[in-house]
């Protein structure tokens, strides 16, 4: 169970927000498993109102279902909010490879390669969820460098959904995909490098276009997972 310390968290309802998200996108909380705000409450020692404050707000993300008089459960994935999650990842993700292509400063290549060394130590452990992590942090970096964080946060915000489905399918694929991506983002920076604005957008649809390919076997392998469309 993944357990944020209370110190890290302005308020105790942005701390039980924090610890149920990612609990979540984790899949510790599988998608369909029932919450209880007592017992939530009576394990991070705080009342029941900032927890049914943060399943609130985690319902209004699409990642927590209330139904009144039945209970409050992890929503089942939606494949429609994974795509319509992607394709925004891939349309500014396009306009922003382009632009770092042109505008690469060899600062932000040293730090995307030192960000895949990160990677390849994470694959080492075989932390799947440090490798989700780090490869954000790739991404984020790229925004970072052209002064674009606050549409990184955008696209953080909704890409919950995305994100399960890359947990599951870095669950169950193992590390031959992790190293995929590895590789991937490695030919991302080998485009920078060269300020190929053609073949870094290519990559970066391709990169972003995998997950989705593989989520219809996602859905065969964990059929209770999804939300029948």
């Amino acid at each position: 169970m993944n357990m944020l310390l209370k110190k890290d968290a302005n308020t105790r309802r942005q701390y039980v927000y924090n610890y149920l998200y990612e609990n979540i996108i984790d899949l510790t909380y599988k998608p369909g498993t029932s919450l209880s705000e007592n017992e939530i409450a009576a394990q991070l020692g705080v009342s029941r109102t900032p927890v049914r404050e943060a399943l609130i707000q985690l319902s209004k993300e699409d990642l927590v279902e209330i139904i009144p008089q039945i209970g409050t459960f992890v929503s089942l994935i939606d494949p429609n909010l994974v795509e319509e999650s992607r394709f925004m990842r891939e349309t500014l993700e396009i306009g922003v490879i382009k632009l770092a292509a042109e505008n690469i400063t060899e600062k932000t290549l040293l730090q995307l390669e030192n960000s895949i060394k990160m990677q390849q130590i994470v694959i080492g452990d075989s932390d799947y969820k440090e490798f989700l992590h780090q490869d954000d942090a790739f991404h984020q970096l790229i925004f970072q460098s052209l002064d674009k964080e606050r549409t990184w946060q955008t696209i953080d915000q909704m890409n919950a959904q995305f994100k399960r489905v890359r947990i599951l399918r870095l669950l169950t694929t193992g590390r031959s995909r992790w190293e995929d991506i590895l590789h991937e983002h490695e030919k991302i920076v080998l485009c920078l490098r060269n300020k190929d604005v053609q073949l870094a957008q290519s990559t970066m649809k391709d990169h972003l276009t995998k997950g989705i390919v593989h989520m219809d076997e996602l859905k065969e392998l964990h059929p209770d997972y999804f939300k029948k469309i």
